[in-house]
């Protein structure tokens, strides 16, 4: 092992052997992520994991806006003080970060409780939907919260805490929890399920914070709110508008198709994103690196690095793509023969994700340098026509319909991005563009 990581520069060794230890932990939390689906549509069919998923995928729209932007500001502002030993700083962002987050997410987790019965009968035509809403609308504070709490962990380099409190607790507890009570108690077992999971592994997280954030609690926190607030606003746009583009289709198929089709798209998108996985393992420690070697003015080590993470991307993500192309009605097996029906939208999302992995980490590459504001126009002008083609496309050609547009949307919006970074940063993120450049010379 040294002496493969011999061959790299300093960063880059240090990138691979954090993003060894991120990719086995992601590796257990694509698993749990994965077996959390198979449990639901094993145990309560596409029609109802139809209804359970759309009520999911609401809370999680829901807690993005209650986190009002402040996750990547948090990375961003811990990771540079930390480096700057400001310990005052790291603890004066967490709690304005928490503070903000905690009172929008407790204000919008009552008011999709009160509005569920309406959003169940009216928007989507689904009345087996409300009670399950219900009970998982009291999980967007959790939600927001514990997702809070993983990024400050993320930028305090803790890489096990980051990962397992973003991605591993709530799907593993949900799905065990869900194979002990949803044969007695249907559905809403699941939703309750849901609810514990998320209280939990916000317990888990700020235990976590604590532990990893007490050198830097010797000083009287302190952070300039409106230097956090000119950070955290273009990124919240750029949050909600990254999450329309990545579950508007669901949630349009939620109205115009049944619930047996959100289903099953469902399960076809929860298995195209392993493709991506490996993004988030190699993000979880090359967000907090970008920003420390902008700090520093290191762009030749900014390029190297965003480089030769992309290559390892594109090398690990490779694999799984062959497999969703090749035997896709096999892979969808897992979650019972009516969901081998998304074959072809399991192989449409496949190619939109790799995409999004071989394009490299350049949203975090703007964000973490300054440019939180290219972020969120180009999503902006992503959702916006993706809202418009889903509004074309879905209501004729259904899942199918929603995949090419998902994927489609994907692929431009980050093939955007690395035009920026290239214009801005003077960053190509294509690992093999030096032997491309040998050739042509």
């Amino acid at each position: 092992m040294n002496n493969f990581l011999s061959r790299f520069d300093g960063h880059m060794q240090e990138m691979l052997r954090g993003t060894g230890l991120a990719f086995f932990l992601k590796i257990f939390a694509a698993a749990a992520t994965f077996g959390l689906n198979v449990v639901i549509a094993r145990l309560l069919g596409a029609e109802e994991s139809g209804v359970f998923f759309l009520a999911f995928t609401i809370v999680m729209v829901v807690a993005v806006f209650g986190r009002v932007g402040m996750e990547n500001a948090l990375v961003r502002f811990v990771s540079i003080n930390v480096t700057a030993y400001k310990s005052e700083k790291v603890m004066g962002v967490y709690k304005k970060a928490i503070t903000y987050s905690a009172i929008a997410s407790f204000i919008l987790s009552i008011l999709l409780y009160l509005i569920a019965p309406w959003l169940s009968i009216e928007l989507f035509d689904k009345p087996n939907l409300k009670e399950p809403l219900q009970v998982m609308a009291l999980g967007v504070f959790p939600l927001a919260l514990l997702t809070l709490h993983a990024y400050a962990l993320q930028g305090l380099r803790h890489t096990a805490g980051y990962i397992s409190v973003l991605s591993l607790w709530v799907p593993l507890i949900t799905a065990i929890l869900s194979l002990i009570w949803i044969s007695d108690y249907g559905i809403s077992a699941a939703g309750y399920s849901y609810l514990f999971a998320t209280t939990f592994t916000l317990m888990i997280g700020w235990v976590f914070w604590r532990r990893a954030s007490s050198p830097f609690r010797q000083d009287i926190p302190k952070f300039n709110r409106n230097e956090l607030l000119n950070t955290s606003i273009p990124l919240y746009v750029a949050n909600i508008l990254s999450m329309i583009i990545t579950w508007a289709p669901l949630l349009m198929l939620g109205i115009w198709e049944s619930s047996a089709n959100v289903g099953i798209y469902n399960a076809a998108i929860k298995t195209a994103m392993l493709t991506s996985f490996v993004l988030i393992s190699v993000n979880s420690i090359a967000a907090p690196k970008f920003a420390s070697l902008y700090q520093k003015n290191d762009f030749k080590a900014l390029g190297d690095v965003s480089r030769g993470t992309t290559k390892i991307m594109i090398i690990l993500a490779s694999p799984i793509l062959v497999v969703f192309i090749l035997i896709p009605e096999r892979v969808l097996l897992f979650f019972g023969e009516e969901f081998q029906q998304g074959s072809t939208v399991l192989m449409i999302l496949a190619v939109g994700q790799f995409i999004n992995v071989a394009t490299g980490s350049v949203g975090y590459l703007l964000q973490m340098t300054g440019h939180e504001r290219l972020v969120r126009n180009t999503l902006l002008f992503s959702a916006l026509l993706l809202v418009v083609l889903s509004i074309m496309v879905i209501p004729v050609y259904g899942m199918v319909g929603a995949a090419v547009v998902s994927a489609v949307m994907l692929a431009l919006q980050n093939i955007i991005m690395m035009l920026l970074v290239w214009k801005y940063l003077n960053i190509i993120t294509f690992p093999w563009v030096n032997k491309i450049r040998e050739l042509n010379s």
